[in-house]
């Protein structure tokens, strides 16, 4: 059975190409729609009403009263509408045909991947304080998978896209 993020990912994709056209996605147009999709899943699952409050996190943040909850209500909230703007970027860089608009985006996301993988869950990983930076960076699978992956492509298909000069005479 598939699983949410499979699902959520080809549902971004097929409506990327049916806005797109039917035409072939470079590594740089696929780059892009990978790392918006990953955003997804979490979007959906923060609309569906109740998810919040029955996550383990949520549980830990009743004990400091509700001060505290209040706040981190509000940090996910915030963090929420960054990831909703970090998709809709995608997907507008996924429409564009200049080849140096789709690059800045994806050096953006490539950095925002980097900075989420080895600051945010190496600097600051809830799930491993005791563990040594390397493995809270490559021992967490979702990191991996949410973070380092897509930075890996978006670089590759940086590196690898043409120069949008490359056509021009002088």
């Amino acid at each position: 059975m598939p699983s949410l993020l499979d699902i959520s990912i080809l549902v971004a994709g097929g409506l990327f190409l049916l806005l797109k056209g039917l035409t072939m996605p470079s590594l740089l147009d696929i780059s892009i729609l990978v790392a918006g999709g990953l955003f997804l899943p979490i979007q959906l699952l923060c609309l569906i009403p109740g998810v919040m409050e029955h996550s383990r996190c949520y549980g830990e943040l009743r004990r400091y009263g509700a001060a505290s909850l209040a706040h981190w209500e509000h940090v996910f909230l915030i963090d929420m509408g960054k990831n909703l703007t970090l998709v809709l970027l995608c997907a507008w860089a996924y429409l564009q045909t200049s080849v140096a608009s789709k690059k800045a985006v994806a050096t953006l996301m490539s950095i925002q991947n980097l900075w989420a993988a080895f600051v945010a869950h190496g600097l600051a990983s809830p799930e491993m304080p005791g563990e040594p930076y390397l493995k809270r960076v490559f021992g967490q699978p979702v990191v991996v998978i949410d973070c380092l992956g897509p930075a890996a492509l978006m670089v590759a298909a940086i590196l690898t896209a043409p120069d949008a000069k490359a056509g021009k005479k002088k």
